[in-house]
């Protein structure tokens, strides 16, 4: 996996975001470019603007664990909320602490800040832009310099830096045109921030962050993505065929395998009966969805096709696309025996985990079958007991993650 740019990660990861509410399709982006534009009137510093990159880019993160719908986004009946779920997320996570506070803060009114809230006017700027976004894809659609009008009444919404340089904008018809073409501001965006590369540690910790999302979505599978993640890189260890770099990929591959699900409806997700024909083609949809996702990201082909090859099969009757035989390569091989492993053995709301052996006779029975493959399964059988001890230390750390969230959540004191 070659170098990865922050802007690109981000950039996948709001496309992401996007599909749990398509209304809102291209949100991120637009209250990304728009609190740029403040910032750069503001003469914010180079640091801060890229704080604000990120913050601004997973702003509403905090929506799915709520399985908030369109009318908490648009409407704000979950404004508080949604910000501390998603403040949550980022201190978890371990994210800068100028992050954390502007997702935070991201609805907080000008008034409502202290002296020592020192990442306030960044915050401010990603609230303005919000705000200005919302209006804009309105029902009515008024014109940028009608909306940014109504918005210089509100002082006590606004920073009084933030309002003059507010005034600016409804007269920039560079940002008005760039505004219409949702790849015109990328390509802007990219331009500013295209030289931020990440590196190992801060790559695998944004995308630690984007797992805890894809799986709060459902209780169901809370946990998962951490399971998938450990799991399979440990596989790949044990079959020595593969270098640090390939481990830190097929790692990263796990915990993003089921990014696509952020697009399927919670009421499929957690149906208690059988799914019909027409909703289990929307479950197996997630699996084109997160190849779409993850490719869309420059440098995360391995990744893409990793991760996103989980649920084909060695028979050709897997999905999305029915590849078969040599076409599908060791690692591809490894997660789909890594992906049912983690199913059948972790713990889940509605069940307990599998004994080990029986979730070992159902997995040797698909190898049989020429739907896993056989010397995978081996060496999974092989290395079972230290296998499932990874497994297992890694979703107890994913449920402490989640047991700290919601404390978070509700500890009123605990953003101080």
């Amino acid at each position: 996996m070659r170098s990865i740019r922050l802007f690109d990660l981000l950039m996948g990861f709001s496309r992401a975001l996007d599909m749990v509410s398509p209304v809102l399709a291209g949100h991120h982006l637009r209250v990304t470019f728009l609190s740029q534009a403040l910032a750069e009137r503001l003469r914010l510093s180079s640091a801060t603007r890229k704080y604000m990159l990120m913050a601004s880019m997973l702003h509403d993160i905090g929506a799915i664990p709520l399985k908030s719908d369109t009318r908490d986004l648009i409407f704000e009946h979950n404004k508080a909320l949604h910000c501390r779920a998603g403040w949550a997320f980022c201190k978890t996570a371990g994210l800068p602490r100028p992050v954390c506070d502007m997702v935070l803060n991201h609805h907080t009114e000008w008034c409502s800040y202290g002296a020592e809230d020192q990442n306030a006017l960044p915050a401010n700027c990603i609230h303005m832009a919000d705000r200005l976004d919302v209006a804009l894809r309105s029902r009515q659609a008024p014109a940028l310099r009608d909306i940014c009008a109504t918005l210089m009444t509100k002082q006590s919404e606004y920073s009084p830096a933030c309002l003059k340089a507010l005034s600016s904008l409804a007269d920039d018809a560079d940002l008005v045109a760039r505004l219409q073409s949702p790849q015109c501001m990328q390509d802007h965006l990219a331009s500013l921030f295209g030289a931020v590369i990440l590196g190992p540690v801060q790559l695998v910790d944004l995308c630690g962050l984007f797992s805890q999302t894809i799986d709060s979505k459902s209780p169901f599978t809370a946990t998962h993505s951490l399971g998938v993640a450990h799991t399979s890189r440990m596989l790949l260890k044990l079959s020595r065929m593969a270098d640090h770099n390939d481990l830190t990929t097929m790692f990263i591959a796990g915990l993003l395998h089921d990014i696509g699900k952020l697009a399927i409806p919670l009421e499929i997700l957690e149906k208690p009966a059988a799914l019909t024909p027409e909703e289990l083609s929307q479950i197996q949809q997630h699996a084109e969805t997160s190849l779409d996702l993850l490719g869309s990201i420059p440098g995360f082909t391995c990744v893409r096709d990793w991760g996103g090859r989980h649920h084909e099969r060695l028979d050709g009757t897997g999905y999305p696309h029915g590849i078969r035989g040599a076409k599908l390569s060791l690692p591809m091989r490894i997660i789909a025996v890594a992906d049912v492993f983690t199913a059948l053995t972790e713990d889940r709301p509605y069940r307990a985990g599998m004994p080990l052996a029986k979730a070992m006779e159902i997995i040797e029975s698909m190898a049989e079958l020429c739907y896993l493959d056989e010397n995978v399964v081996a060496l999974l059988a092989d290395n079972v007991l230290q296998v499932n001890r990874a497994r297992i230390r890694a979703q107890r750390r994913a449920a402490a993650n989640f047991v700290v969230m919601r404390r978070l959540c509700g500890d009123s004191a605990g953003a101080a």
